[in-house]
């Protein structure tokens, strides 16, 4: 018997916050109560970044068929910011960071006590990972320095995997670096990810049995347990760099080259295939059936990949769908092979949604790509293309792609007189914007000295070389060495955070008013130790205040880039403005193609063939996955998902309603300035008030005498 499944996954902030706008409500009937039901194994499968709307018959036809006869979560929410190990903590723990601490993807540890401590420690691949500058995290050995740097408390509430292996059951995690490491902190269950495999043991199981390793696995062990891999181990999990093209655009004298990704490629389909294709074979041909685990995790970086690298909708984003969807089915045939189909609950889930980096259309109309006539000149890794080809700029096409959408914060407060660093030197993209001239927002320059960017011949795109003292690169200076009241920026995609580590009230409050008016940014939400700042709202009242990392990870000052969610771009909704770094496609805004993603779940725990329209969340999924294996988690901020269950833990009606939260004060006397001129001498005539606010959407879900907050959306309105 094929098992069912439904996507489990909430958003939940209990918080109380001063709000106004429409209100509506709603109540849920009440589910009958049955007795608690008996652990049931459960595996939990990421697709990363998969939208709701990317699920169908043609393109995912195993998930689309688990979604009929399962339960599908037609409001689930990820967690804000919507990153990829903000998320994986929200699974890890059913929490947000004011309970958990946590603040993935990319975040600063500021400098500790009279030594500057800064965290030390290696990479996956065994290099010293640079601490200095804001750090990513998708790592396992930068987690496990994180954890170590932290006293063990990284994660400062017990995880699911943690509460499962303490009552004795067996577990295991594989896939994505850094987010299926996350889940298992404490190193108490089988786990195999891009880099490593953990326990030692397990190493030697697998060489027995003739199964590949991944290559760094090797970093992992030294001494007595150091790792030697067979002569025709090779490199499974290895995967291709994205498929690009070079473009003169940016340079007004139609002399240096910008890279851009191809878009219109056909050619790679997903490039991590064949590692997620390695790696699930691993789980169902070994851990399967030799360990038992009654947990899992699968999270496998696909469709993100391929998302960020050309966008939602292409040809590549399609093909990353059907490679995850066989990915699934492989999971469904290794279940039934081994008897355990019909007493096993699958929980498909993504970390977030996607949408395509993109300004205005009307500022940046959309330009087509004519299509490389010959294949890139890279070699194939793992069967996927890779290297450049020879496709090129178009004209003005509605129906064609991208080339805006990039931001760089600290570019821009560098401009303006802060003392701004971001941890990168001197970059370019192909996404900085180019308005329907084809003239560049932000030009190519070359660094024939290598004055500004330390190496000769350098190019590079930023405003501040312009100035009397030019910048173009912004490495954080040596601890101990920030000048005062300076800004470190964590850039992260649809978000940036920002830490002001001499907390300057006046500097937070000149941040927040340059924020306010530059339109490529969206909400704003400020510790709330600087007081009420107009126009915005508190870190506390999207859960992201936490008095254990005020000073030490927490942010001052986090910000969503703007988004429109009423533009499409290759048939999908929803656009964004992105941390500088060439993508096609991001998340991590507060965006609702962003913020709305997937949740299916199937098997004999849960009700079949339901849609609920309930709200749920990323933070649901953890205590809702515990008490299906018979446990509790009485820390976790987020609730069971009583509505889908065959056997509820309670049978309480739920009440829904709908409202707007606002700041209690707009910020006035602004002027706006326009996304093609960086300087900020161009403003927008047509926002006449100088009015800055914002809309944050919610639905509170009240059950069992509590109540649960699920943000829908959080925008800038500006007048």
């Amino acid at each position: 018997m094929q098992p069912r499944l439904a996507l489990i996954a909430s958003l939940l902030i209990g918080l109380v916050l001063a709000g106004c706008g429409s209100s509506n409500s709603s109540t849920i009937p009440a589910t009958p109560a049955t007795p608690a039901p008996t652990a049931t194994r459960t595996v939990i499968m990421v697709w990363d970044g998969l939208r709701p709307d990317s699920v169908n018959a043609t393109d995912t036809p195993n998930l689309y068929a688990l979604r009929q006869s399962g339960v599908n979560f037609s409001d689930n929410h990820s967690t804000y910011p919507t990153f990829t190990m903000m998320n994986g903590s929200s699974f890890a723990t059913g929490s947000f960071p004011k309970t958990s601490g946590f603040y993935g993807n990319t975040f600063w540890t500021p400098p500790q006590g009279a030594g500057n401590t800064i965290p030390a420690g290696n990479g996956a691949a065994g290099t010293a990972q640079d601490y200095q500058d804001p750090v990513f995290t998708e790592d396992y050995q930068v987690l496990s320095t994180l954890n170590t740097y932290y006293g063990g408390q990284l994660l400062l509430v017990k995880s699911l995997f943690a509460t499962a292996q303490s009552a004795g059951l067996v577990t295991a995690t594989i896939g994505k670096s850094g987010a299926a490491y996350i889940q298992d902190l404490g190193q108490g269950g089988i786990f195999l990810d891009e880099n490593t495999v953990q326990p030692r043991s397990l190493v030697t199981d697998l060489q027995a049995g003739g199964f590949a390793l991944p290559a760094n696995v090797v970093k992992n062990y030294a001494g007595a347990d150091a790792v030697t891999l067979a002569a025709s181990n090779g490199n499974p999990t290895a995967r291709a760099g994205y498929v690009t093209f070079n473009t003169t655009a940016y340079d007004p004298a139609g002399q240096q080259t910008v890279s851009s990704r191809d878009a219109s490629d056909t050619t790679q389909g997903a490039p991590e295939d064949a590692a997620n294709k390695y790696m699930m074979s691993v789980f169902t041909q070994f851990i399967l059936p030799n360990k038992k685990p009654m947990l899992s995790l699968i999270w496998f970086r696909t469709p993100d990949n391929v998302e960020h690298g050309y966008g939602p909708g292409s040809p590549n984003m399609k093909a990353g769908l059907r490679s995850q969807d066989a990915r699934l089915g492989e999971l469904l045939a290794g279940l039934r092979a081994n008897g355990m189909d019909s007493n096993t609950n699958i929980v498909v889930v993504s970390d977030h949604g996607h949408s395509s980096v993109s300004g205005p259309l009307s500022l940046y109309p959309l330009r087509a790509i004519t299509a490389s006539a010959t294949l890139p000149n890279g070699g194939l890794v793992n069967g996927a293309t890779s290297g450049s080809n020879t496709a090129a700029l178009g004209a003005l096409n509605a129906n064609g792609f991208s080339f805006s959408g990039d931001v760089r914060s600290a570019d821009l407060l560098t401009y303006r007189g802060f003392k701004a660093f971001d941890g990168a030197g001197c970059s370019t993209s192909a996404m900085y914007g180019l308005d329907a001239n084809g003239a560049p927002t932000v030009p190519v320059k070359l660094d024939a000295s290598g004055s500004l960017c330390g190496s000769a011949n350098t190019k590079y795109q930023a405003i501040s070389a312009t100035l009397a003292t030019p910048v173009a690169s912004f490495k954080v200076p040596a601890p101990g060495s920030l000048p005062a009241n300076a800004i470190v920026v964590a850039a992260n995609g649809g978000s940036d955070y920002f830490y002001v580590p001499g907390h300057d009230a006046a500097t937070v409050k000149n941040l927040v008013k340059m924020l306010q008016q530059r339109e490529e940014y969206g909400a704003i939400f400020v510790d709330s130790r600087y007081g009420a700042i107009a126009g915005t709202l508190t870190l506390a009242q999207v859960n992201l205040e936490n008095a254990n990392r005020q000073n030490n990870g927490q942010p001052d000052v986090v910000v969503s880039f703007n988004w429109d969610h009423g533009v499409s771009v290759q048939g999908m909704p929803g656009i964004e403005f992105e941390s500088v770094g060439g993508q096609r496609g991001m998340h991590g805004s507060f965006g609702i193609a962003d913020v709305h993603n997937t949740l299916i779940a199937n098997g004999p725990s849960f009700q079949p063939a339901k849609t609920l329209a309930t709200p749920s969340g990323n933070v649901d999924v953890a205590p809702t996955v515990a008490y299906l294996l018979g446990l509790s988690m009485p820390q976790a901020d987020g609730r069971v998902l009583n509505e889908a269950l065959v056997k509820p833990a309670s049978s309480t009606a739920i009440s829904v309603t709908t409202s707007a939260v606002n700041p209690a004060a707009a910020a006035t006397g602004l002027s706006f300035e326009l996304p093609t001129d960086p300087t900020g001498v161009l403003k927008d005539t047509a926002l006449t008030l100088g009015t800055y606010n914002i809309e944050l959407g919610v639905k509170d879900v009240s059950v069992d005498g509590k109540t649960y907050r699920y943000f829908d959306y959080a925008k800038a309105v500006r007048k």
